[in-house]
């Protein structure tokens, strides 16, 4: 079973490749601000903090998709999923 990113997961899950990771967030822009709508945007993060690609959906099912049929091919990783080894622990 292929995982994927959906609009129940979409907060806790991504994908990853190297030092790269792929997943959604959201935001607004002044014209979706002034009539209260929110974006989702599809965002590939280097080194979790440098932003190397962006492109902005008025639906959430709509980022979805796009995630999932561009970014596949990587692992894909549940946030929430129990993890273990010296990393779970608080001092990380």
């Amino acid at each position: 079973m292929t995982q994927s990113v959906n609009t129940k997961n979409w907060t806790f899950s991504r994908f990853t490749k190297g030092n790269s990771m792929a997943l959604i967030t959201f935001g607004a822009d002044p014209e979706s601000v002034s009539e209260d709508r929110l974006e989702y945007y599809v965002t590939v993060l280097e080194d979790e903090i440098h932003e190397t690609f962006q492109k902005s959906f008025s639906a959430l099912a709509e980022a979805c998709i796009y995630l999932n049929t561009n970014y596949a091919d990587w692992t894909f990783e549940d946030q929430t999923a129990p993890k273990s080894g010296c990393s779970t622990c608080a001092a990380h």
